[in-house]
């Protein structure tokens, strides 16, 4: 049994790894979000954010590709932060009106106050304990006073088996359940709003206000 479990991890490592070498070109990245109930997280985000005034500047804090751009309007102000040079190439010739920003999202090189939203999106999965705080803790702090966090990932849950698979080949190590989710981002935010919805994985929304200082 040992090493049949070692055959299956081996084998799991090795399609992980090519997995994670396909996605990272920007169009088979955008394709793979699609397959994985993409268009049904995507209409859900469209209805919250059709409330957002005019103008605006929002940070999607490990952007990508610039998935979210399409759902706020185009007069807003966007910059999309990630530290993969290649994804940022494809927001660019995307969106090339838009701004890139490659950075560390535990180290954002922005002043206080400096946005009205920010966005995490399927992003937490890729952060330690310790990385995902301090992400927040700066997202917190280049908000200005009133602005909102629009958090969004995949739920860790043992009972969802396509969700256990889809874990299994994702190159992010630390999906948590909805309730650790809270207990961080409580620690910066005020969750304002919670929602939950299953296509493959299970995913969460939550829209947070910044506390006050």
């Amino acid at each position: 049994m040992k090493i049949l479990a070692l055959i299956i991890n081996k084998t799991l490592r090795r399609v992980r790894g090519y997995l994670h070498k396909l996605v990272s070109i920007p169009a088979i990245y955008d394709l793979s979000q699609k397959l994985a109930g993409g268009d049904v997280t995507q209409a859900i985000l469209k209805k919250e954010l059709s409330i957002l005034p005019k103008t605006g500047s929002a940070l999607d804090v490990g952007g990508g590709t610039g998935l979210m751009r399409p759902l706020l309007p185009a007069s807003w102000e966007y910059t999309c932060l990630d530290n993969d040079p290649q994804k940022l190439n494809g927001f660019q010739k995307k969106f090339p009106k838009d701004k890139v920003m490659q950075a560390s999202a535990t180290k954002i090189p922005k002043p206080n106050n400096t946005y009205d939203l920010c966005i995490l999106s399927a992003v937490s999965h890729h952060l330690q304990n310790p990385e995902l705080n301090s992400a927040l803790k700066e997202i917190s702090r280049v908000l200005r006073p009133g602005g909102q966090l629009l958090f969004l990932d995949a739920l860790l849950n043992a009972d969802n088996v396509a969700g256990k698979i889809l874990w299994a080949l994702d190159r992010g190590s630390f999906p948590r359940a909805l309730s650790d989710l809270k207990r961080h981002l409580e620690n910066s935010f005020v969750i304002t709003k919670s929602k939950t919805w299953k296509v493959f994985h299970e995913y969460a929304l939550l829209i947070c206000s910044k506390k006050p200082s």
